[in-house]
């Protein structure tokens, strides 16, 4: 059985929406990849799901496509963008690394006699606690999600 002709108009179904959303989403990101690759050209790709949040693709980087973009005519090696950009993400993720072992050591400071850490209640937490939390969960569930992506892209042959 071969692929049908889909009609392009808007999919009222909200689950169906999603999925073609998620499908179509990694197919462009596919697509911008093997160009980069085959032509060595410079891509960027932005935009937003239907739930609101940013995703792109860049490569080197999407930083380094926008600020060569950005910077168009004004003399600035697009190598000095690639550069500039890898070492801002080396510093925020060196960042990440130290909050991380903060955590880890907070975290082992915790643990009982049997070196299980122990549940915690979240009705013994005050509300800058709880907002705490959420924050963490929100930047912790975008960071799983940046890693899927990343993870799709890796697995595709170059």
């Amino acid at each position: 059985m071969g692929r049908r002709k889909i009609e392009m108009e808007y999919l009222k179904d909200k689950d169906a929406r999603y999925v073609a959303f998620s499908k179509r989403k990694n197919g462009l990101f596919k697509k911008a990849s093997q160009l980069s690759t085959l032509c060595n050209a410079r891509v960027g790709v932005f935009g937003f799901t239907p739930g609101g949040k940013p995703f792109a693709f860049g490569s080197p980087t999407f930083q380094a496509v926008t600020n060569e973009y950005l910077n168009e005519g004004q003399g600035e090696s697009s190598n000095q963008n690639v550069e500039n950009s890898e070492n801002e993400n080396l510093i925020n993720l060196n960042e990440q690394l130290m909050d991380v072992t903060k955590e880890l050591k907070e975290v082992e400071i915790t643990k009982d006699k049997n070196g299980k850490v122990p549940n915690i209640s979240y009705d013994d937490l005050d509300l800058e606690q709880l907002q705490k939390v959420k924050a963490r969960l929100k930047e912790l569930h975008g960071d799983i999600e940046a890693a899927s992506s990343m993870l799709i892209l890796a697995k595709e042959p170059r």
